[in-house]
């Protein structure tokens, strides 16, 4: 890669779900040689680049995407601190709208340093939207295009296949309390991706019982936990009744590895949990 030139004016960019906002002169900067990411959704797009030669820093819920690899950690992407990440030299810092506090946001846009900040991929749009900012932004186009290419084509498999049938839901589980995916969370993105039915009438998470979910009838139960080859075992220890759902009856209560929800948002590995379990039910 070419040396950063930090006498390149900044550059700030934002993406949405249909186009990509840049806010920067007409100058093109090289590619970044030295990356900070702020969040984990950032951090798995970096590492499909294979990119992460360049990471000098990565926040708190990156260290699970590369594992063995030992890096300064920033914290939580809403806490930064500017003078921390600065002190680090950094090239570019890259991560999600949600970035904070907003006066750690000012001061990094008022610095030499790249900027970049993308939405939640709360769609496979916006993740392919990502994908592609990201691999023009880090001259990593070739790269970008066959990831891209790769997802795509894992996206039609799930939209032939989609689950238009099932009434789903998404649950967490965790200190023996459940909560319940709203259709604008990562949960509800990972049913959207399955082409099922929310459940749910609102849009993030909210606790639920298990009667409630038994009055729910659900006819698929997707449970996210760290390891997803226990997790159905201990819900099912923790609310038995919901054996006697739908979906417990048709044995369609099914996990997903927790960590492929990034940031609130898909993921790339997300897909591949979604498509997963799309062929498991497709048998």
């Amino acid at each position: 890669m070419k040396p950063f030139n930090l006498n390149y004016p900044l550059r700030i960019l934002t993406a949405s779900a249909l186009s990509v906002s840049l806010l920067v002169s007409s100058q093109t900067l090289a590619a970044p040689e030295r990356i900070i990411s702020t969040d984990a959704g950032t951090t798995e797009i970096i590492k499909a680049l294979e990119l992460t030669d360049h990471l000098v820093a990565i926040d708190v819920t990156s260290p699970q995407l590369l594992p063995g690899k030992k890096l300064p950690n920033i914290g939580y992407h809403r806490n930064l601190s500017a003078e921390g990440l600065l002190s680090l030299n950094p090239d570019a810092i890259i991560g999600g709208k949600e970035m904070g506090p907003d006066h750690v946001v000012d001061r990094l846009k008022q610095s030499p340093v790249q900027l970049i900040q993308l939405p939640a991929a709360r769609s496979e749009t916006q993740l392919i939207d990502n994908i592609r900012t990201l691999s023009e932004q880090l001259d990593q186009t070739s790269r970008g295009q066959q990831l891209l290419s790769d997802l795509q084509k894992k996206l039609d498999q799930l939209h032939n296949q989609a689950l238009s049938s099932e009434q789903a839901v998404f649950l967490l589980f965790m200190n023996d309390k459940l909560r319940m995916a709203g259709r604008e969370s990562g949960g509800g993105s990972l049913i959207k991706l399955l082409g099922a039915n929310n459940l749910a009438d609102y849009d993030n998470y909210r606790s639920i019982s298990a009667e409630a979910l038994l009055a729910l009838k659900p006819s698929l139960i997707i449970i996210a936990g760290k390891e997803p080859e226990k997790a159905v075992q201990q819900l099912l220890k923790a609310s038995p009744m919901l054996k006697h759902t739908p979906a417990g009856k048709q044995q369609k209560i099914l996990a997903v590895d927790g960590s492929s929800l990034v940031s609130g948002g898909l993921s790339v590995s997300a897909v591949d949990e979604a498509l997963r379990l799309s062929n498991h039910l497709n048998r």
